[in-house]
């Protein structure tokens, strides 16, 4: 007889998301499955990790990644490429959003967007205004690494320490500027379809 282990919440899947949309309405960044995961997993970190806790007490906005749930290696510890990746799907979300006028926005996408956000509803919310929110919850994910690392001159590193947030583990990591190059990129086009509505 085989035993199955349980199955764990792992961050990778936001990597997924982003590299594999083929831009049809298969797990769209708007859509309610990625919605609904980036909720499960904000869920999971924000409990994980003290640096969270304490950043979000303190007035920081955002939220930092870790790799997987039970994740031990190096302590289990935040990761900079994966918090990055998680902007960069905030950000394509959100110009999805702005670039359809919502057109594709199920209630359930929407009622799961509003628990990502922390609101009650975005039910009656304009398709704008949700795409504004999310991409200003994507400038908080990177607003909270930038928080981090400023003091070392922004080097971005594997990882970040779970309770005091110091940046830890391989040093100048190129997956870590890669993908937040890759979000800082998709907040570019985000703005660019505002833009473009204008």
């Amino acid at each position: 007889m085989f035993e199955t282990q349980s199955r764990q919440k792992d961050a990778a899947v936001i990597c997924a998301f982003n590299d594999g949309y083929l831009g049809d309405s298969t797990f769209s960044p708007s859509g309610e499955q990625v919605a609904g995961t980036i909720k499960t997993l904000n869920d999971l970190f924000c409990t994980t990790f003290a640096v969270n806790q304490a950043d979000t007490k303190a007035g920081v906005p955002g939220i930092l990644y870790g790799r997987y749930q039970g994740d031990n290696y190096a302590g289990g510890n935040p990761w900079i490429l994966l918090t990055s990746a998680l902007g960069q799907l905030l950000y394509s979300a959100a110009a999805e959003i702005e670039t359809t006028n919502g057109a594709a926005l199920t209630a359930e996408a929407r009622s799961l967007w509003a628990d990502v956000l922390g609101w009650s509803s975005a039910a009656d919310l304009e398709a704008s205004s949700l795409a504004e929110a999310i991409a200003g919850a994507g400038d908080g994910v990177l607003t909270r690494v930038y928080n981090h690392v400023k003091a070392g001159g922004f080097h971005l590193t594997e990882q970040l320490d779970r309770t005091s947030g110091e940046p830890m583990a391989a040093k100048d990591l190129t997956w870590s500027y890669a993908t937040t190059l890759k979000a800082m990129h998709a907040r570019k086009k985000y703005f660019a379809a505002v833009t473009a509505r204008e």
